[in-house]
């Protein structure tokens, strides 16, 4: 076959090839997905190998390990989850004893109150006619006894006096269509609960297997790229590959350490579910900013079930505050360090655009796609550029200028 047909027919097969995986996507993804995930446990296996493991037990020891630690983990929680779930629906649970909390909020700082619903006139009058309708006490002097539901109700008033009829409706339309697209995304995400379960079952499996044929998998892609430029494409690709796995890798041990720290923190400051919200948290730590506040605001609720909302948020705060400044001063430059090779700059150029682009999952790929992109433009971006300079710039043959 001629050099033009057969690259035109390589073509062809590799669209084909492409567009038949989109179309199994469901099937391909557990695939995907555990060779990632073996290629980010590939150099700890090469590490044991090094100490004279055989693959097949440094393999089994990894698995293992995770296993159990993953297992007495899920274990916990679960405890706690349904010792929290029970909270939830006892009558006398978490609703009553937030409700019960706010009530005597209010009522051990009535001035207070008082104070900022002078800036609020709208408030304070539906406050007055809720107090006043009947079958309700009047409040004493000083408004110690408004209570929670009081409060709500002036507050519900005072919203709606800004919007009209056809504006909530309109609202209301945006909200369905904003839960639509949010429960669209999931489903293009992780498809339906079956395809997920499949993909948790297939995952540790393919990563399984695929750790043993890693660097066969490689060779082979390696033989059939040309010649002339199989060392650099070679070079270039291991340099990718080893700024995702330390990335990713390095991620996952920052949210398990700070998993951990939260829970013992939490644990400290006499919060409750400490381990539940302290390891939740850590893992929504993987994307950044999101999990602290969720975590923060899980912790500050909680913790107002014991103490004050002042107490509670000065607890969770210091807490979440150490946790951060041990995660940004001592974690990541320890496990992770400054292998991205990333200015500072680029990196809140990245996490901008990238949550811009894609939202949170842009959040999350932002630093590793971006660390891709310096490598391909530094290694073929660059040369070229060079290379035009060089050609654009250089004198014509006979020495004269024009």
């Amino acid at each position: 076959m001629p050099p033009l047909w057969r690259n035109i027919a390589l073509a062809a097969l590799v669209m084909f090839l492409g567009w038949f995986l989109y179309e199994v996507r469901s099937v391909v993804n557990p695939l995907i997905l555990g060779y990632l995930t073996a290629f980010i446990l590939h150099p700890l296996v090469l590490w044991l190998e090094r100490r004279r493991w055989r693959r097949r037990s440094a393999v089994n020891f990894i698995f293992a390990s995770f296993a159990v630690a993953v297992a007495s983990t899920l274990v916990l929680l679960w405890f706690q989850g349904r010792a929290l779930g029970r909270e939830f629906t006892r009558p006398d649970g978490i609703g009553h004893q937030i409700e019960t909390r706010v009530e005597q909020a209010l009522q051990d700082h009535s001035r207070e109150v008082d104070w900022v619903l002078q800036f609020f006139p709208e408030v304070r009058e539906g406050l007055q006619e809720a107090t006043q309708s009947p079958g309700t006490p009047p409040p004493s002097a000083g408004s110690e006894q408004v209570g929670s539901a009081q409060l709500a109700a002036a507050l519900r008033t005072w919203w709606d006096s800004w919007f009209t009829d056809s504006q909530r409706e309109q609202a209301g339309e945006l909200g369905l269509r904003a839960a639509g697209g949010v429960v669209l995304f999931l489903q293009r995400i992780f498809g339906s609960l079956l395809d997920f379960a499949v993909l948790l079952f297939l995952l540790p499996i393919y990563t399984y297997f695929l750790l043993f044929e890693l660097e066969r998998i490689h060779r082979f892609v390696a033989k059939y790229l040309p010649r002339s430029e199989r060392e650099k494409l070679v070079k270039i690709g291991s340099q990718i590959g080893e700024v995702l796995s330390t990335f990713f890798r390095g991620r996952l041990l920052v949210a398990a350490a700070k998993g951990g720290i939260l829970a013992l923190g939490l644990w400290i400051a006499g919060v409750d579910f400490a381990l539940l919200l302290g390891i939740g948290s850590g893992a929504l730590s993987l994307i950044p900013f999101v999990g602290t506040l969720i975590g923060f605001t899980l912790a500050m609720v909680v913790g107002f079930l014991e103490h004050s909302l002042l107490e509670a948020a000065l607890r969770a705060g210091i807490v979440f505050a150490v946790a951060e400044a041990l995660e940004n001063y001592l974690l990541i430059p320890r496990i992770i360090g400054d292998k991205l090779g990333l200015h500072t700059v680029v990196v809140i150029f990245s996490l901008m655009a990238g949550g811009a682009a894609m939202g949170m999952f842009g959040l999350l790929i932002a630093l590793p796609l971006a660390a891709t992109l310096v490598i391909l433009g530094r290694e073929f971006l660059v040369p070229m550029l060079e290379k035009f300079a060089e050609e654009t710039g250089s004198p014509p043959a006979d020495g004269k200028a024009g």
